[in-house]
């Protein structure tokens, strides 16, 4: 029979569980696309995209049979006069599907130097920063996206990540609150209300 210390024992290695699940969940839903950039303007094929559309051109061409034409593209985007804020964003995503941190932190930044009032990349960083195990490094991008930007709603969720991993459960709890009614959808909604309720049931 178990005994309530044994159920506190187990009680942090479900909360650690539901991290993992949850933050997979939320990263998930980070637009893809070119940043600003609506959903309907992205060309659906290389034909459809337009000269007015450059970024969006060069991104099809890494995802089809000719990865490094696309690349080298974004990377003259990303070097012009001025510098396409866009183009430099996706090649510090492209950067982290390589595995190459590094160069994706590299790039976020010229991003975030580029364009300080933009979210996009200040969230990115701050994914790589949390990844990397800096949650303190990492809360200060996030609160500076939902600053720049009050529509960056997953800088919400990924704020209260941060304030679990410092041990402040407390705001943690708040930064989930202040997501939850901004969950894109039912099953990430789901997944908030549970992490509350446990951190409910641990303070």
């Amino acid at each position: 029979m178990s005994t309530a210390p044994e159920r506190r024992s187990i009680l942090p290695f479900v909360i650690g569980g539901l991290c993992v699940v949850l933050a997979a969940l939320v990263w998930q839903v980070i637009p893809r696309q070119p940043a600003g950039l609506a959903t309907e303007e992205i060309p659906t094929s290389l034909e459809e995209a337009s000269p007015m559309d450059p970024v969006a051109a060069a991104v099809e061409k890494v995802r089809g049979a000719n990865p490094m034409a696309g690349i080298l593209e974004l990377k003259a985007l990303a070097e012009a006069e001025p510098p396409n804020v866009d183009a430099v964003i996706e090649l510090g995503r492209f950067s982290i599907q390589s595995g190459q941190l590094d160069k994706a932190k590299e790039r976020f930044v010229q991003a975030i130097d580029l364009a300080p009032e933009r979210a996009e990349p200040l969230v990115q960083l701050g994914m790589l920063e949390l990844d990397g195990g800096n949650p303190a490094e990492a809360l200060i991008h996030f609160e500076r996206a939902v600053l720049v930007d009050s529509t960056a709603h997953n800088a919400w969720f990924f704020q209260a990540q941060c304030h679990e991993r410092l041990g402040n459960p407390g705001l943690a709890l708040a930064g989930y609150q202040r997501f939850l009614p901004l969950s894109p959808d039912t099953i990430i909604e789901q997944a908030v209300r549970q992490r509350i309720d446990l951190l409910l049931q641990n303070t």
